[in-house]
């Protein structure tokens, strides 16, 4: 069978099933090609997934706090079965939003796997008969897979990515995670809360590398949960199996750990690199840079004029929200539209406990590129909405230039997610300290903690000292 199409869309995560839907909405036919599930990774066995279950361990600690301040709730069990059918439900509901989204924009989804026969021609293997589709442009969207370290192969038994240990039946009693990114700890936070003992393994001297020392200080000063079990400057070597349990082997200052769990979870980061081959693009004249990724440009165009590559097919930074930009640019793009993806200002977001959001420059970025600057902290315990609710840990920090612009915000705390936004929003506008002093913030809230701190770098601090 042969169609013709103005936009194919290979791959319906989130970049994917965006760039499809805008490409739609501006007017083209688009046919959007899926080999798994609708939603990708991100939505099914990723972002979506993780913080469901981050939040249902989140209530161990909220009971906690029933009790302490006069609420007795007697003994809780945990039906962790129950909670994994709540987490598919959940992403159920949401994969089946975005399907009813497409079919709403007339767009026309097939399920198989895509290759590249040259730059207009796609031949998709559908399990019966294949499809070729004719195209005027094509975005590819296909993702990442996780790295796999050699010695740690997910061919062996009980040694898995963070994909799979978010499908487990039962809580582990011990889980071994190899990588201190954010990924890995916030494996800790959710399995340390329902119960596991949670060991890291990390190469670096130390966890959270993208993360400033400072950050990563206050969360393990924070919680005992993060400074339990971590191994850093080690190197994880192979696993061995004592009773048919999994040990890592790994090497530490010259000398041998073994290092049991009940589950080996590989959190190494993600690479697109394994999705190239599959797709057969050198039929294409797509081009890679010095680490294999494909090149593309501020349209998310790559060197073949017909082909973009958008989310996490584009390499870093691998994330869900940066693949909706550049979906959405690229679909325009596409249309003939002068869109590019300009956004400097890109949120990072970290769902342990406490939060950890950031957004624009450090402190020492800041240093080292405008000399002079203004730092304003506030902290979460001069917070009445911190208080009120129990969540006094962490901080929030802007960072300002000598003539007081807004470089940078990092938030420790509550609500960090959330109120990273109001942050991004302040730089992608160019606003200033005063901007964010006085702009009106409702109290007693978390954001309000950006006005005070906007304060505190202006040396107006009212509630701290």
């Amino acid at each position: 069978m042969a169609i013709a199409t103005d936009l194919a869309v290979i791959g319906a995560g989130p970049g994917g099933y965006t760039a499809a839907i805008r490409g739609a909405q501006r007017g083209l036919d688009v046919t959007l090609i899926e080999r798994e599930t609708v939603g990708g990774v991100c939505l099914n066995h990723g972002c979506i997934p993780a913080k469901a279950l981050i939040h249902a361990a989140g209530f161990q600690k909220d009971i906690a706090h029933w009790n302490e301040i006069g609420i007795e709730t007697g003994d809780v069990n945990v039906d962790f079965q129950a909670i994994q059918e709540w987490k598919r439900e959940v992403t159920e509901t949401l994969d089946t939003q975005v399907v009813e989204s497409l079919r709403h924009h007339d767009v026309e989804l097939i399920e198989g796997t895509a290759q590249f026969q040259d730059s207009t021609t796609l031949r998709v293997e559908t399990g019966g008969d294949d499809t070729t589709i004719d195209f005027e442009s094509a975005i590819v969207a296909t993702g990442s897979q996780p790295i796999e370290i050699p010695g740690l192969e997910f061919s062996q038994d009980r040694v898995i990515s963070s994909r799979e240990i978010l499908q487990i039946d039962a809580v582990p009693d011990e889980v071994v995670v190899v990588g201190g990114g954010y990924i890995g700890m916030e494996a800790v936070t959710k399995f340390s809360k329902f119960g596991s003992d949670v060991k890291i393994v990390e190469a670096l001297d130390r966890v959270l590398t993208q993360f400033e020392r400072e950050i990563v200080d206050t969360i393990q000063e924070t919680s005992e949960m993060y400074d339990n079990d971590i191994y850093t400057g080690t190197l994880a070597r192979q696993v061995e199996y004592e009773d048919g349990t999994p040990v890592l082997i790994a090497e530490q200052d010259g000398e041998t750990l073994r290092i049991t769990g009940d589950y080996i979870i590989v959190a190494a980061g993600r690479e697109p690199t394994a999705h190239y081959e599959t797709l057969n693009l050198e039929q294409t004249d797509v081009t890679y840079d010095d680490d294999g990724i494909v090149q593309t440009d501020a349209r998310m165009q790559t060197a073949d004029d017909h082909i973009f590559c958008v989310g996490d097919a584009a390499g870093p930074s691998y994330l869900a929200h940066v693949a909706y930009r550049e979906g959405k640019v690229a679909a325009a793009a596409a249309a003939g539209g002068d869109a590019t993806f300009d956004n400097e200002y890109m949120p990072a977001v970290m769902y342990t406990d406490p939060e950890v959001a950031i957004v624009g420059l450090s402190e020492a970025e800041a240093r080292e590129r405008h000399g002079d600057i203004l730092v304003g902290e506030f902290p979460f315990q001069a917070s009445g909405r911190a208080l009120t609710t129990d969540q006094p840990s962490g901080y929030v920090k802007v960072i300002a230039d000598a003539a007081e612009q807004l470089l940078g915000v990092r938030i420790v705390g509550a609500r960090a997610s959330d109120s990273i936004a109001e942050a991004t929003l302040a730089l992608e506008l160019g606003a200033s300290l005063d901007d964010l002093a006085t702009t009106l913030h409702a109290h007693p809230t978390f954001p309000e903690a950006l006005s005070e701190a906007a304060e505190a770098a202006r040396g107006e601090s009212i509630h701290v000292h």
